[in-house]
């Protein structure tokens, strides 16, 4: 009887050190925050391109009203003065040429933690048309969980935190609302369209911006990063760097 005692209580003892080591475990994952980096991710999904193209460009906005939402990808900040409103996305590429882009406005609700630009993110929310929302439709009541933090750009805009799509409404907002954004830093990305000149990264008659500082050009059509401050809607005292820093 003893030795069966004896061998319960060992059993016992093994199973409450794995509940302890579990229950640990547990708690050290939950108050876990991560670390920021600085790299930004790059989140290519084909299937969730296909998504946003549907649902934006095929009409089916109404058939996604009140369906739940589940996002994974970069966070993004834009100031929309046309409106008076600070906007918020998650976004990806459709795949590697980065030319291809989605990406799903988000509106917090007051008092919400809002994520570092540039950061990997994980949405969970509620489609919801509303013409408040810049295409019509947005998540609402989202829970908003960080995967890896960025280290975020001391720039007052950053458009580098931007794909392609986010980028063109954040320029034309500065170059024809300009007063809104007069002196502010800004750090962007783009092709060199000629010696005073930046535009879209990959499409022709999208959107430009002047640029004009002590740099040396690169050739016409390389894709650069600029760093400047907004001055009556063109960028002033820019720096540019090659694009494999991006």
């Amino acid at each position: 009887m003893k030795k069966v005692f004896s061998v319960i209580f060992c059993l016992a003892l093994v199973f409450a050190v794995f509940a302890g080591c579990a229950a640990s475990g547990d708690n050290t994952d939950a108050d876990a925050t991560p670390v920021a980096d600085e790299q930004m991710p790059t989140v290519l999904d084909t299937m969730e391109y296909t998504l946003y193209q549907n649902i934006f460009y095929n009409d089916q906005k109404q058939d996604y009203d009140g369906q739940q939402a589940q996002k994974e990808g970069t966070f993004a900040t834009i100031y929309d003065e046309y409106n008076g409103v600070v906007r918020y996305y998650v976004w990806g590429y459709n795949d590697q040429t980065k030319c291809c882009d989605w990406q799903w406005e988000i509106k917090f609700n007051d008092g919400a933690d809002i994520p570092t630009n540039g950061s990997l993110v994980t949405v969970s929310g509620t489609y919801e048309v509303n013409a408040a929302a810049l295409d019509g439709l947005w998540i609402v009541n989202p829970e908003v969980t960080v995967k890896t933090a960025f280290k975020a750009r001391d720039y007052d805009i950053d458009m580098l935190s931007m794909d392609n799509t986010l980028e063109r409404v954040q320029a034309v907002n500065i170059v024809n609302k300009s007063d809104a954004f007069e002196g502010k830093t800004v750090c962007c990305y783009g092709r060199v369209l000629d010696d005073k000149t930046l535009q879209d990264a990959y499409y022709d008659n999208s959107w430009t911006i002047g640029i004009s500082g002590d740099f040396e050009l690169p050739a016409f059509g390389t894709l650069v990063l600029v760093y400047g401050t907004v001055s009556n809607g063109a960028l002033v005292n820019c720096t540019i760097a090659d694009n494999t820093q991006y």
